[in-house]
């Protein structure tokens, strides 16, 4: 995975989005502005006062290292467990995110929901074995040999791109996966709770944000330092979708959704 901003430049672009085509200039006296009025209303009328006292105060990757560190561990994590179960799977990028991380992979197959399942019980596994995840500069050669010896096009191309003079660092789980990294990770996968993380969907993406390049799949997931948080950020994630201004914009019968005139075109009724 990579982690500073430099290495990050070879990050993918997720492909498959529609954004809904909704008027420039709209008031609250307008379709959409009376269609929020109304959730804001349902909203608050459903938030019942003792569920506000059991909320959760939830860290951001700014505000807390660890979170961070546990994200990126993570990332790394799921990798490994990719390559455990699917051994042709080659991997590119792995980044920490704002609510958690991603992985790119090269995969001759497409992930399902119950790969995913399958990836997160793995995952479970190398965290109950609480691995040292470890740091090591090389030299250029030697993480060139390395990465051949794996077969993993994508990593060569990525240690390619760092600048001659940069430091070259490799990180490790126990003795059984490594990654060009620029860190920062939790000392051991022990330190992450199994129970404060969740795989959550797969996307497309292109290596390097370029669709002339090798489309891949981006296994995204979110992860906490405690599963009262994990649990918090569910919910709030349930209610934001509850609340999606496309989903209430239909169900009042404000606006329609057509997929036979295009993706994401909005017909006002």
């Amino acid at each position: 995975s990579l982690s500073n901003a430099s290495m990050l430049s070879s990050r993918g672009t997720s492909f498959f989005s529609t954004r809904p085509m909704i008027p420039e200039k709209l008031n609250a006296t307008s379709l959409l502005g009376r269609m929020y009025a109304t959730a804001s209303v349902a909203a608050a009328v459903e938030l019942a006062p003792e569920e506000a006292t059991k909320k959760v105060t939830l860290p951001s990757n700014e505000s807390s290292d660890n979170l961070l560190r546990i994200r990126h561990s993570c990332a790394h994590i799921m990798a490994m467990a990719v390559q455990k179960l699917f051994p042709k799977a080659q991997v590119t990028i792995g980044p920490w995110i704002s609510d958690g991380f991603y992985y790119d992979f090269d995969c001759p197959t497409p992930f399902t929901d119950s790969d995913l399942k399958n990836i997160k019980k793995e995952m479970a596994k190398i965290i109950r074995k609480n691995l040292p995840i470890t740091c090591e500069t090389v030299e250029r050669e030697e993480a060139e040999r390395r990465i051949k010896a794996l077969g993993e096009k994508y990593k060569l191309e990525i240690l390619e791109g760092i600048p001659q003079g940069e430091k070259i660092t490799i990180y490790s789980i126990g003795d059984e996966w490594w990654d060009l990294c620029a860190g920062p990770h939790v000392e051991s996968t022990g330190k992450i709770s199994e129970k404060a993380f969740e795989l959550q969907s797969v996307a497309g993406a292109y290596w390097r944000g370029d669709e002339k390049n090798a489309q891949l799949q981006r296994i995204y997931g979110t992860a906490w330092e405690t599963a009262e948080q994990l649990k918090s950020y569910q919910k709030m994630m349930e209610e934001a979708k509850r609340r999606d201004h496309r989903k209430l914009g239909q169900e009042l019968n404000l606006f329609s959704i057509q997929e036979s005139a295009g993706g994401g075109l909005i017909f006002w009724n």
